[in-house]
């Protein structure tokens, strides 16, 4: 089967247009969903436990 340029271009651009969001989606997921350990993103300054304190 021959695939000309156009069509491996359009097959990748989709794949990437398809990509992109679901990425986003993922992450939202695992923002929502998961409360421990290294998937947990930390959105407050004062919840991070590695400042150093004078």
């Amino acid at each position: 089967m021959v695939v000309s340029n156009d069509t491996a271009l359009t097959i990748a651009g989709i794949g990437i247009a398809l990509a992109v969001p679901a990425t986003f989606m993922f992450a939202n997921y695992i923002r929502k969903n998961v409360d421990y350990g290294e998937a947990q993103f930390r959105t407050k300054p004062e919840d991070s436990d590695d400042q150093d304190e004078a």
